[in-house]
């Protein structure tokens, strides 16, 4: 599920729920640990943002000229 975490202002996938805390995840490896309180379901928008940030990290973990 894609979420909007309000107190770090990203946009990251949830991985697991730990009590009141949730670890988020984005595309390009970084995880983070938030309170399930500060997070709120993405919109499509954000949906579309994330997508395009593996996009991009895909491609130059290639080593390719980005797009």
């Amino acid at each position: 599920m894609v979420v909007y975490d309000r107190r770090y202002e990203m946009v990251g996938a949830i991985d697991d729920f730990v009590g009141p805390f949730v670890n988020l995840s984005r595309p390009t490896g970084l995880t983070w640990q938030s309170r399930w309180v500060s997070v709120r379901q993405g919109t499509p928008h954000e949906l579309r943002q994330l997508k395009a940030i593996g996009a991009l990290h895909r491609v130059q973990r290639k080593g390719l000229p980005r797009p």
